[in-house]
């Protein structure tokens, strides 16, 4: 259990790198993808409703089994976790111990951005092909690396949470911070080149958001996702936010940040079942047409781990299936010091999971766990 998860939390992180590991590029087109091979694209089902129903005594004491043996053995001071199966029913739970009730959700809070980005495209007020420069000064290349771009992580930008300088500060950065961090770095390679991981890119499309909706984009994310799907804990944080509802990030190998710090790259907290409903209804057709999700998966980048890949705010993860094979997940992770996270759709088992946890365990883990108890009982 413990070692898929790991492997998977692996792919969603960045790798630190500094100026001196290449030569700023300067690029005055877009140019052809250089790196592994694409996935072939995905075509994700239209999901039937999840109603309010339990999923009946068997299953749920089984993920009640298995969401104390997974919390256990990850040493996780606080978790959440949930399963959603259209047409069928829902199971959450939380357990924080002596902490508050939401989990932060790092990067798997990225796909919450793309969404709200893609819905302002939908509406005509962006183009996936619009330059970043057209909503930001000082962008590295910014005449040419695009929105599309900045979604699929190929604009070949720094993320300026690589700076050693800005790491060793340990605080929140403004966006223009960050812009002057990636000007002063370079681009790493022309538009469309290569897939790096860019923190800074979602940092850039907050901008974007606020831009084109009138609104931060905290609160876009509110109005066009939260309050539609009626949640009741999920939200995204503010500038300055202590989080104090929220479980503290616990590392036994590095400081945690401040959850908050993240910005646009990484805002959520709440609960599991929460953020399983944000993908039930993306995949439902409720946030987005059916065909602008099938573009989310419509070109697939080789992430850093074999068998992860990258599209416009998801992610597509081969996993070791039971039985031998490959299982398709279809989901986003995120991970840092202290806070691990994932939400995914399991393609084979027609299954919506999500799972968060403090410490320094794999919520992929737990994930692959409780999917693991619906192949059993069904």
């Amino acid at each position: 259990m413990r070692g898929l998860g790991l492997a998977l939390i692996v792919a969603a992180l960045p790798a630190v790198a500094g100026a001196q590991d290449y030569k700023p590029v300067v690029c005055k087109s877009a140019v052809t993808y250089a790196g592994p091979p694409l996935h072939a694209p995905v075509t994700p089902p239209l999901l039937a409703e999840v109603p309010k129903a339990e999923l009946g005594p068997v299953l749920e004491a089984r993920f009640d089994e298995a969401f104390v043996q997974a919390k256990t053995a990850l040493k996780a001071p606080a978790m959440t976790a949930a399963v959603l199966i259209p047409g069928k029913g829902a199971w959450e739970r939380t357990d924080s111990g002596d902490q508050p009730p939401l989990l932060f959700w790092a990067s798997a809070g990225k796909s919450l951005t793309a969404i709200v980005t893609l819905q302002l495209v939908e509406a005509g007020k962006l183009k996936l092909e619009d330059p970043i420069s057209k909503y930001v000064a000082g962008v590295p290349n910014g005449d040419v690396v695009t929105l599309r771009d900045l979604l699929a992580h190929t604009g070949g930008l720094f993320s300026a949470n690589e700076d050693l300088k800005a790491r060793a500060a340990r605080r929140a950065f403004t966006l223009d911070e960050d812009v002057k961090i990636i000007a002063r770095h370079g681009a790493m390679a022309c538009p469309g080149e290569r897939w790096r991981y860019s923190n800074t890119g979602y940092a850039l499309l907050g901008k974007v958001i606020e831009t084109a909706d009138g609104r931060s984009w905290q609160e876009a994310v509110d109005a066009r996702i939260i309050q539609p799907l009626g949640l009741k804990t999920l939200r995204m944080l503010e500038a300055g936010d202590k989080a104090e509802d929220t479980a503290r990030l616990v590392s036994a190998k590095e400081a945690p940040i401040e959850p908050a710090w993240a910005g646009p790259a990484g805002p959520a907290v709440g609960s599991a079942g929460d953020m399983a409903r944000v993908w039930a209804a993306l995949l439902g057709g409720k946030l987005l047409k059916q065909e602008t999700v099938q573009t989310m998966f419509g070109k697939l980048y080789p992430m850093f781990d074999a068998g992860s890949f990258y599209g416009l705010g998801v992610m597509a993860l081969e996993v070791p299936a039971p039985h031998g094979g490959k299982d398709l997940w279809l989901g986003h992770l995120g991970g840092t010091p202290g806070a691990s996270a994932i939400v995914a759709y399991s393609v084979p088992q027609g299954t919506v999971v999500a799972a968060a946890i403090t410490g320094d365990g794999s919520a992929a883990a737990v994930a692959n766990l409780l999917l693991r108890q619906v192949l059993i009982v069904h």
